[in-house]
């Protein structure tokens, strides 16, 4: 991975708080998150960003060092998108029956990460920063404390006796094996079987006994 920590200024270098300062400010992270799967992490620039946004590149730079904050920006509101869309979610799923349950779960992920593939592409596959960015660094314990949810309001479906160890190898099993189908999916499996059989390993592992 190149560059060093040192390298990359994340900090935006102020905080909007007028009306039209945050205007401005989602306007340059809205552009940098359109830009970045059109051009791609390199070939993004900051003059790109301002003119896609419609300000000046002065104004970029007075909320911003350079493009690496603005990207920062853009994965913490990807993030936040994410995990919105699994809280959104996760009532039909706990209101499933215990049979379709697991499988609402996976499929809820799996159209997520669907729904936002060409962004996470490109923090999966060009950013050289991903792993540095504190939402990346800290959705394996948000989505941890996620699942811990799900299982308090699980009804006794789930069961009681999992470790915090067995849900994240649960959650790294479903994520990766996500992330596999939606940017390189085998050719020989269709993603209708491929989650099928998740569902079935993630039961396995999770449902309780008689439910």
């Amino acid at each position: 991975m190149a560059g060093s920590a040192e390298a990359f200024d994340f900090a935006p270098k102020k905080v909007a708080t007028q009306r039209r300062s945050r205007e401005t400010v989602n306007a340059l992270v809205e552009a940098c998150t359109r830009l970045l799967p059109e051009l791609g992490f390199a070939g993004t620039t900051t003059n790109h960003i301002a003119e896609r946004a419609g300000v000046g590149i002065a104004s970029l730079y007075e909320y911003f060092p350079g493009k690496d904050a603005i990207v920062a920006q853009v994965a913490e509101r990807l993030v936040q998108r994410v995990l919105s869309r699994l809280a959104e979610g996760s009532p039909s799923v706990l209101a499933a029956p215990a049979s379709d349950a697991f499988r609402l779960w996976i499929e809820l992920i799996y159209v997520t990460v669907e729904r936002e593939r060409d962004l996470v592409a490109v923090f999966s596959h060009q950013v050289p920063y991903t792993n540095r960015l504190e939402p990346i660094r800290t959705i394996g314990r948000t989505l941890l404390e996620f699942s811990q949810e799900l299982r308090r309001h699980a009804g006794g479906r789930v069961r009681e006796d999992l470790s915090n160890a067995t849900l994240h190898l649960v959650i790294n099993l479903v994520t990766s094996t996500i992330l596999q189908l939606v940017h390189n999916p085998p050719a020989d499996v269709t993603h209708r079987e491929l989650l099928d059989e998740l569902t079935r390993r993630v039961e396995q592992w999770m449902r309780a006994e008689g439910s």
